[in-house]
């Protein structure tokens, strides 16, 4: 079992309240991945698109899970909105969701 599943067991079975706004921000990623994937698999030549930037939210949105700390969830919605600005132009617009639930889960003490 990877450790991504295994945090999102702990959230669920653990009454998980402490991670709940990051595990609601993963799900939210991975939805906007979804609608972006659709942009993606339509594109004519997919070798031209700029990679590295459209897997940041594959790399950034776990890690408050992975790594529990405040400094990790407020690095992670301050990277999240600044990648969104980047990419408002194609596939920023589906990750909004995503950062708004990373800014609440960096606000929230208990988070």
């Amino acid at each position: 079992m990877g450790r991504l599943t295994a945090a999102c067991v702990r959230t669920w079975t653990s009454g998980g309240a402490r991670r709940s706004w990051n595990l609601a921000a993963l799900f939210a990623g991975v939805l906007g991945a979804a609608c972006a994937g659709v942009l993606i698999a339509a594109q004519a030549a997919p070798s031209s698109l700029n990679w590295p930037l459209i897997l940041v939210p594959a790399a950034v949105v776990p890690l408050p899970l992975l790594v529990p700390g405040r400094a990790v969830r407020v690095g992670a919605a301050v990277v999240m909105g600044i990648w969104c600005w980047l990419a408002s132009a194609s596939i920023g617009m589906f990750f909004v969701p995503c950062v708004l639930l990373l800014i609440i889960a960096a606000k929230r003490e208990d988070a």
